[in-house]
């Protein structure tokens, strides 16, 4: 519907509610047809509205889609990388405090295989019981981890 159908359609349903707003005999009836004279309006001025939204498409969303997965993996290992180490940099930090073993800065070395297996290979700290300290990293974290002492106090 083009919008010179839709005002003309209009200007005659507000004639006709008019007309018989005076022709109406009585109240009773002047009220039921008013009441769907004003439906027929609200219909004929919703109509052009409605027309178009079916008309109306949604964008294709596969031309806003990357087309470069490996980057996006590559995030995705290394933002994982560095939650894990930070997640086992605390709970280790917590086993050695249980053990009683002074230590600062453990920083653990976090890596994620081709297959998302996750090795950590390597755990780096400052303490003067780097022996009691490798002993409960390894019993933790599997003997092949390298404990480094980073410095001697």
């Amino acid at each position: 519907m083009d919008i010179k159908a839709a005002v003309l359609a209009v200007c005659a349903v507000t004639a006709a509610k008019c007309l018989v707003g005076q022709t109406a005999g009585s109240v009773k009836m002047k009220g039921q047809l008013k009441l769907i004279l004003d439906i027929l309006l609200a219909l004929v001025i919703t109509t052009p509205f409605v027309s178009s939204f079916s008309v109306f498409t949604l964008p294709d969303i596969g031309a806003y889609e990357f087309s470069d997965s490996e980057y996006r993996q590559e995030l995705y290992d290394r933002a994982l990388a560095e939650q894990t180490a930070m997640n086992v940099e605390d709970i280790l930090s917590e086993l050695l405090t249980a053990a009683g073993i002074d230590c600062e800065n453990i920083s653990a070395e976090v890596n994620i295989m081709s297959d998302g297996s996750i090795s950590i290979s390597r755990v780096t700290l400052n303490t003067k019981d780097i022996a009691g300290a490798a002993e409960v990293i390894r019993c933790t974290l599997g003997d092949e981890t390298e404990v480094v002492n980073e410095e001697i106090w």
